[in-house]
């Protein structure tokens, strides 16, 4: 940091070194800063890494687990099977039953 206003008060002291009573005080100024700053540019070194500890101890073969067996039981019954979705009509939106030709409520003719 002293490095850096070092740098600037030397270039501000250089810029009005025709008015010696703020060019040249700011140039001495400067420049000592720069000096002194000198031999600690550098920043220290990061510490290694410590790495990982000791791993745990772990057998030298695991069994596999079983299989994982059917997900319902073999002697359960058959989903029962799903009644068909109800249909509307287009005309006037009520439900119509199943198998029928025409809308109950308005009479108009279903569509397939």
């Amino acid at each position: 940091m002293l490095l850096i206003i070092g740098a600037v008060l030397t270039i501000i002291g250089i810029v009005f070194f025709p008015f010696l009573c703020i060019g040249v005080p700011l140039l001495v100024v400067g420049l000592i800063l720069i000096v002194a700053e000198g031999g600690r540019v550098t920043k220290p070194p990061f510490p290694p890494y410590p790495g990982y500890g000791p791993s745990p101890p772990y057998a030298p073969y695991a069994a596999m687990p079983p299989a994982a067996g059917p997900s319902r039981p073999p002697d359960a019954e058959p989903a029962s099977p799903t009644p068909p979705p109800t249909r509307y009509c287009v005309n006037c939106g009520s439900a119509l039953t199943a198998g029928a030709a025409f809308c109950a409520q308005c009479g108009a003719p279903v569509q397939r």
